[in-house]
């Protein structure tokens, strides 16, 4: 992959997402778009509860 296309991949990555905000690489619309985009993945999640994980493993 080249570096172009692998700094295109990441431009929406939340790590990397203020920075490309603050240097101009994508707009705060490009964002919005893309956020509404995503499909709702709601329904194939797993609710987990971490304080009883916790005590599995103590």
């Amino acid at each position: 992959m080249s570096l172009n296309k692998a700094l295109e991949t990441l431009k929406l990555d939340k790590r990397l997402l203020e920075l490309n905000l603050k240097q101009g690489r994508i707009t705060k619309e490009e964002y919005d778009q893309a956020q509404k985009s995503l499909p709702d993945l709601a329904d194939q999640c797993e609710k987990l509860d971490i304080e009883k994980e916790d005590k599995k493993l103590n």
